[in-house]
């Protein structure tokens, strides 16, 4: 597809002359840009989605879900609407079998990995905890996902996953896998179901889907301007975004230990700065952190070779987390 022909399906669909910026390189299979209005010099984005069975229904989904915190006067993407639409026929939102989309463009920055300080840290935990608290009375539906089932899947992909590369890991990455702890891991994490007080979850509210400006607030925190990204909703207990969130903050933060990203991200953010006063049980965090970082490796595992995962920090860092757990160990 050339991007002349998407140009063209937008001036067709939104009925604007937009000209290319940039191509975002943090789009993963999705193609995400960053154009202009010719007459007005006013920015979008614009993203050529991914093909596959079921993105419809995600892409209509998220878009629910950021329009209603748009409401709250939550900084989210939204789609560009349209002043009038003849019909609501599919072929009116893709193109070669490509859902495309036109949404307002956010100010801002994401934070560099060795970047992240103590109010940034803050910012996050505060957000997530008001994002919780205001959309709880969103009418969730039928149509989204539901986290444990989710969960589930992805335990049960990861544990199938190892049980064929095992021979693997330990011939190329001289490690060997702690099946008594990722068992025990995997089945307590299952079964967390529990809590009455379910919730949408963004379920990836981590570094690249956060803008930051460089303004600092009244109450120590930098200000978020932009949250991106709700392909991943769902609806399950807020520990598991939470969990999720901290899972990629401890990995990411070089240079703050794992008790320091949770005091400043959970304690001093999520609980006492953001609206959700939720009490979260710490063997339960603890338990959907290593989960999270077991998918992280499976993950890493899958996409790349295992020689260029030893130049891959982010793996490294991983791999040291789970060593630390007692879910991996070194082999002899």
């Amino acid at each position: 597809m050339k991007f002349s022909e998407v140009l063209s399906f937008i001036k067709k669909k939104y009925d604007k002359n937009l000209i290319f910026v940039k191509k975002y390189k943090d789009g993963f299979r999705n193609d995400v840009f960053k154009v202009k209005e010719k007459d007005t010099g006013k920015f979008f984005v614009l993203i050529v989605y991914k093909k596959e069975a079921g993105i419809e229904r995600i892409i209509k989904n998220a878009h629910a879900v950021a329009h209603y915190l748009k409401t709250k006067n939550f900084p989210v993407r939204t789609l560009f609407k349209l002043k009038s639409k003849k019909s609501n026929k599919e072929d009116e939102d893709t193109l070669a079998g490509r859902y495309i989309a036109l949404y307002n463009h956010l100010p801002g920055h994401s934070i560099p990995w060795e970047a992240y300080k103590r109010r940034h840290l803050k910012s996050i935990g505060k957000t997530l905890s008001d994002m919780h608290f205001e959309i709880k009375n969103f009418k969730k539906g039928k149509c989204f996902p539901l986290w444990k089932k989710e969960i589930i899947r992805e335990i049960d992909s990861i544990q199938k996953y190892f049980k064929k590369v095992e021979p693997w890991i330990l011939k190329k990455l001289k490690l060997k896998l702690n099946w008594t702890e990722i068992e025990n891991t995997a089945d307590f994490s299952s079964k967390i179901f529990y809590n009455k007080n379910q919730t949408m979850l963004h379920y990836d509210f981590v570094r690249g889907n956060i803008l930051f400006s460089n303004k600092v607030l009244d109450d120590d925190t930098s200000e978020i301007t932009g949250i991106l990204d709700f392909e991943k909703v769902c609806i399950g207990p807020a520990i598991a975004d939470v969990a999720r969130t901290l899972s990629f903050l401890i990995v990411d933060c070089k240079y703050k230990n794992e008790e320091e990203v949770k005091k400043w991200f959970l304690e001093r953010g999520y609980k006492k700065r953001g609206k959700c006063k939720t009490i979260h049980n710490e063997f339960v965090l603890e338990s959907l952190i290593k989960i999270f970082w077991l998918r992280d490796f499976y993950k890493f595992l899958l996409h790349n070779p295992y020689e260029d995962l030893l130049l891959n920090e982010h793996f490294l860092r991983t791999r040291d987390k789970l060593l630390g757990k007692n879910l991996l160990t070194e082999a002899r």
